[in-house]
């Protein structure tokens, strides 16, 4: 706080009532975040953004042990997915119900991509140099023109 006076309110104490409005007002920094009880921690895994080729999806693990799919951004097709007991999942309800989600994982064993009825889901938008399965239109992506995958 700066003041430019000679007599009148004390600096002080009117800096310590903002100090104090500030303190009683802001909003309470939350808790980390933890996953319920019994939750199977190697599935957060396969959370988070996932890429079919440049579209962003987000994958939720929800409380009923199911992984809910859905578009980030613009409208998309989203799903619910019921795991097999293995690294397939069973699409439940929406657009891709009865189709399977396959973990696809590298030599570690850690996740490298998802396989969804043949839709690659990757951590990143596919890189232009990267081979991607199926291979890509040597045009390139575009939408509208009767293709329901971008390529044509």
């Amino acid at each position: 706080m700066l003041a430019n006076v000679t007599s009148g309110p004390q600096v002080d104490d009117i800096a310590a009532d903002l100090v104090k409005i500030v303190a009683d007002r802001e909003p309470a920094i939350p808790p980390p975040w933890r996953p319920a009880a019994g939750v199977d921690l190697t599935l957060l895994d396969l959370t988070g953004p996932w890429y079919w080729g440049p579209r962003p999806v987000a994958i939720r693990l929800l409380g009923d042990g199911t992984l809910q799919l859905t578009p980030i951004g613009k409208a998309g097709r989203g799903t619910r997915f019921r795991s097999n007991g293995d690294d397939t999942w069973a699409g439940i309800d929406g657009f891709y119900a009865g189709e399977t989600l396959r973990v696809v994982r590298d030599a570690t064993g850690a996740v490298d991509h998802l396989d969804l009825g043949t839709l690659i889901l990757t951590r990143g938008p596919y890189e232009p140099a990267s081979a991607v399965p199926g291979g890509v239109d040597p045009a390139g992506w575009r939408t509208g023109s009767g293709s329901s995958t971008g390529r044509t």
